[in-house]
């Protein structure tokens, strides 16, 4: 089956006849079952490069890793625009700088804006001003395709547990704390991608720590806030509810994530 799919991959690359490949579909025709019980789950991955051949290695692991991987000669909203991916690899080995790179970027469509995005760069453009690029994933060409495999799958396993971008329309309901996003609006909270179901009391909390940027909050400003000044119990309520936040949302007391305990004052946003 392997030499198949090789042979198969070989012929597209050298006619040059596919502006998109589709390792996905190869590979089903092939053997169908053998791959279905092989890959249980697979993922997508996006590949824009104007010369697929150099990419022909990493593009035949991943395949063989699960992927299902597509290769466009360039970017159109037409065609690979309209794909859904969980990744997409740029191809930047013969570009002229950083310029390149934000034009690729801007063509992401707001659709496609949550995907994140691998850049293959020459080791020599590091040196030419594409150190300022140090907020992207920038892969230095050329590369073992095992080591490219490694990448694809923690950049994806990274991006899944980032929050997720709210809706340029609801942006002004929600706040950020790390992987902890709270729509206000919905009164909802989120981490990562996983809902977390709060009381009142507890989102409410957490509402109050966010929202102070990392100020401490005392026991007695939480219980004027929260319970009300009528309230007369004993400000170890307030711990009992950090308490249950803290396990709802994954934190330790003894190494807070998110929840930082001031001694004998309150609480503020863990560093």
């Amino acid at each position: 089956m392997q030499k198949q799919i090789e042979k198969v991959i070989e012929n597209d690359y050298l006619s040059g006849s596919h502006s998109a490949l589709n390792w996905g579909t190869v590979t089903d025709e092939v053997d169908a079952d053998t791959m279905g019980l092989a890959c249980p789950v697979t993922r997508r991955v996006v590949i824009i490069s104007p010369t697929p051949s150099r990419v022909h290695e990493l593009t035949r692991t991943l395949s063989d890793s699960c992927f299902d991987v597509m290769v466009f000669h360039r970017w159109e909203n037409s065609g690979s625009g309209a794909i859904s991916a969980d990744l997409y690899i740029f191809d930047m080995i013969s570009s002229a700088g950083s310029t390149d790179i934000e034009q690729a970027k801007s063509r992401i469509n707001e659709n496609n804006s949550h995907v994140p995005a691998i850049f293959l760069v020459r080791e020599e453009m590091l040196a030419l001003g594409m150190k300022e690029w140090t907020e992207e994933e920038l892969l230095i060409w050329p590369m073992r395709p095992q080591e490219g495999l490694y990448h694809v799958e923690r950049v994806i396993r990274s991006s899944a547990s980032r929050p997720v971008a709210p809706a340029a329309d609801d942006a002004q309901h929600r706040i950020v704390f790390k992987d902890l996003w709270i729509d206000r609006k919905k009164m909802t909270v989120y981490r990562g991608q996983r809902r977390i179901d709060l009381t009142k009391t507890e989102y409410d909390l957490l509402q109050m720590l966010v929202e102070s940027e990392g100020g401490v909050l005392s026991r007695e400003q939480l219980m004027s806030e929260i319970w009300g000044t009528q309230f007369f119990g004993g400000s170890n309520v307030v711990d009992v509810h950090v308490k249950s936040l803290r396990k709802k949302i994954g934190d330790n007391a003894s190494a807070p994530q998110y929840i930082a305990t001031v001694r004998g004052v309150g609480y503020r946003l863990a560093d």
